[in-house]
């Protein structure tokens, strides 16, 4: 499935590898910083968030939330403004408030700071915002150090696995579709774990940050992964969701439910308008399968988020061979099918969509011009079939100077 050990990790310039007893003792007199939540939990007898620990070992000053607060307890796009936290004399700095602005940490926040701790787990798509919050800490944090010669703020990243693996899907994001739910260049689905991807960034944006890395893969056998899974948002609620999101996340720029208000959001989508009876459509539908996927015909009735209590046709998305499966690929074609069947009543949702108002979120997410060709009829399936395998042999070229297990 694509989970690996890290006994292997190479000392790269992109970061040097460190174990939990060296950092505790080099970072003992460092006043700390750390970008994390709910994700950064303890599955041994510890049973304890990383956050805590550290607490209890260094000198943790400042808290730096991401979007859906510490603990996840917040939706999509909901400002985590008003939640309150006590741990201390901890300061919670949130990144993700009612603004653009409030995304990037103001720069009186490292004033007081040697050392930012980046621990927070991926579900490795560009869409996710966790590390996409960390690149912007990091950008923030690079342009502080060269503002001020008498101090260098380093950087620690706790990295684990991806938990969709190697695997590449998709094509790199277009400049001008760049975004909170996307960064210029990396495709749907990157394939890296989260110290790589920071690293990317650190090198392809000249950051010139200093970068230790702690691995802790090899807490977890690829069994345990899925045994000891913990939402890093309310949406993933397990392993599974993960490999169908490179893909089904494009639902969010539709006026089709992505399933949030279900107990399987992604897997399960759909919209009052579509009938699940009708052959034709289902037909069309498996038109694309390859044997990697099932689709389960189903009504369902969400339960807040879009149609919010309405009945609504769909289906669930069942993974049968997650190596040849391309969610993304799949996405487009549902997407494109339901436009063609129902012309009068599928709509791409207007409006702004994570701080972008000039732009519509289907375009912001698919990030590509020929892709978005294929969405209007432009362009055959086959032919974009064959433009993603050419960009995803572009992007493991590109990849591979940065992977570090």
């Amino acid at each position: 499935m694509g989970i690996y050990k890290f006994s292997s990790l190479r000392n790269l310039p992109l970061g040097n590898k460190v174990d939990l007893k060296k950092i505790l003792k080099k970072y003992k007199s460092l006043r700390i910083g750390m970008l994390t939540n709910q994700s950064a939990f303890f599955t041994n007898k510890i049973s304890n968030y990383h956050f805590q620990f550290f607490s209890k070992k260094l000198k943790l000053e400042t808290l730096f939330m991401p979007e859906h607060g510490l603990f996840a307890e917040l939706q999509d796009q909901v400002s985590g403004s008003q939640l309150k936290y006590n741990y201390g004399d901890v300061e919670i700095i949130n990144l993700y408030g009612d603004t653009e602005d409030s995304l990037v940490a103001r720069e009186q926040a490292f004033d007081n700071l040697d050392l930012i701790m980046i621990d927070i787990r991926d579900v490795g798509s560009r869409y996710y915002t966790f590390l996409t919050s960390a690149f912007y800490l990091l950008k923030s944090i690079s342009e502080y150090n060269k503002r001020n010669d008498k101090k260098s703020i380093l950087i620690c990243i706790v990295d684990s696995p991806n938990p969709i693996g190697r695997k590449i899907e998709g094509s790199p994001l277009q400049k001008e579709f760049e975004s909170f739910v996307g960064v210029t260049g990396v495709v749907h689905r990157h394939g890296f774990t989260p110290a790589e991807l920071l690293s990317y960034y650190n090198l392809t944006h000249s950051l010139s940050l200093k970068i230790d890395i702690l691995p802790i893969g090899e807490l977890y056998s690829e069994e345990e992964n899925s045994f000891y899974w913990i939402p890093p948002s309310p949406n993933i609620p397990s392993r599974n969701t993960c490999f169908v999101y490179p893909g089904q996340c494009l639902l969010e720029g539709t006026n089709l439910s992505e399933g949030r208000g279900t107990t399987k959001p992604f897997e399960i989508f759909g919209a009052p308008f579509i009938d699940i009876q009708d052959s034709l459509l289902n037909s069309v539908l498996e038109t694309n399968m390859d044997g990697s996927y099932l689709l389960r015909p189903l009504f369902f009735q969400p339960t807040f988020h879009k149609f919010s209590n309405q009945r609504c046709g769909g289906f669930q998305l069942i993974i049968t061979d997650p190596k040849k499966f391309h969610s993304l690929l799949f996405t487009l074609h549902f997407i494109k099918t339901i436009k063609d069947y129902y012309p009068e009543k599928f709509e791409y949702l207007k409006g702004p969509y994570e701080f972008r108002s000039d732009r519509p979120a289907i375009e912001l997410l698919v990030g590509d011009n020929y892709l978005l060709d294929y969405l209007s009829g432009k362009i055959s399936l086959k032919l974009v079939r064959q433009y993603l395998n050419d960009k995803e042999a572009e992007w493991k070229k590109e990849r591979k100077p940065y992977l570090q297990y």
